[in-house]
């Protein structure tokens, strides 16, 4: 893989655009100026798409406004929506496409796999937002490995995934290459788990301490192979067998920069691939953000 391929495996997620989101961030929302320059050097640099969510506070509409002034198809998008009734379904991707202002993207997602599962009914909305061209692609954001084993084993057929893949956690890893020979794209999201895997070691709350002996082991072997860690990370993600593309979050354009500037260590990444995959942690209290307490 070049660098120029690694960069259109990119997926620029926008929950940070919305919302303060982020173990991390203490920037809070990037202001219009701070969004405007992140999303043109995106465009510049060849990212090719945006991940946004009717749940991300303000999201779509801050970045409607910027896709309004632009070309047509500077960025193709994939946006999320709540389970419910196909008809409400229905009306939540065009609320959607309005707060975007494009007749288009190029995937909707349920956002929680546990809502579809209590109504299932809900997938013939998706079905309906298909038919009517207002998405080439329909699924749903994961959490774990076993929701992908449901939906094919009842007869779903999404053609576009999104879960959590990171060097801790690494349960996704066996199934990728099943999903991609099915046909179904995959989106890897928390590369950096929420920014955790960035935080400075002498600031890690102690809820994390377990991690530390893992987490020094990480910093050590990509620094001895000149790797900086914020590529480490993302390589180890973008280019797990099985992987499409995975989702960064930026905060600012120096965020980006630093992803951007990635696809320089894909050889080195790759030679580690092994000794980082001996990382993956077992206990998913460390590696579901959901699961983590709130006082950390």
């Amino acid at each position: 893989m070049t660098a120029e391929a690694f960069t259109e495996r990119l997926v620029l997620g926008t929950a940070q655009f919305g919302l303060a989101y982020g173990i991390n961030n203490t920037l809070g929302r990037p202001t219009d100026a701070v969004l405007q320059h992140i999303l043109t050097d995106a465009h510049a640099a060849g990212v090719p798409l945006l991940d946004t969510a009717a749940a991300y506070g303000d999201s779509e509409a801050r970045l409607g406004h910027w896709l309004s002034k632009q070309p047509t198809g500077a960025f193709e998008l994939v946006t999320k929506v709540g389970a419910a009734s196909a008809a409400e379904v229905l009306s939540s991707v065009q609320a959607s496409l309005s707060r975007l202002q494009q007749p288009q993207v190029y995937g909707v997602l349920f956002h929680d796999f546990g809502a579809f599962q209590q109504q299932p009914e809900a997938w013939q909305g998706l079905l309906a937002a298909q038919a009517a061209d207002y998405t080439q692609r329909i699924g749903i954001s994961l959490y774990h490995p076993w929701q992908a084993e449901w939906l094919l084993e009842h007869g779903y057929k999404p053609q576009l995934l999104q879960v959590p893949y990171n060097v801790l956690d690494q349960r996704f890893a066996a199934l990728l290459p099943h999903l991609a020979n099915a046909g179904i794209e995959v989106h890897g999201r928390s590369a950096f788990l929420q920014g955790l895997l960035l935080r400075p070691l002498h600031t890690l709350p102690s809820f994390f301490e377990p991690l530390r002996p893992k987490l020094v082991q990480m910093r050590a072997m990509l620094a001895e192979a000149g790797i900086p860690l914020e590529a480490g990370l993302l390589l180890f993600a973008a280019t797990a067998p099985g992987m499409a593309r995975v989702v960064i979050g930026v905060d600012s354009p120096e965020n980006l920069q630093a992803n951007l500037a990635a696809g320089a260590y894909l050889a080195q990444v790759e030679q580690l691939r092994e000794q980082l995959q001996a990382l993956a942690e077992p206990t998913d209290t460390y590696i579901l953000p959901y699961a983590w307490p709130t006082q950390r």
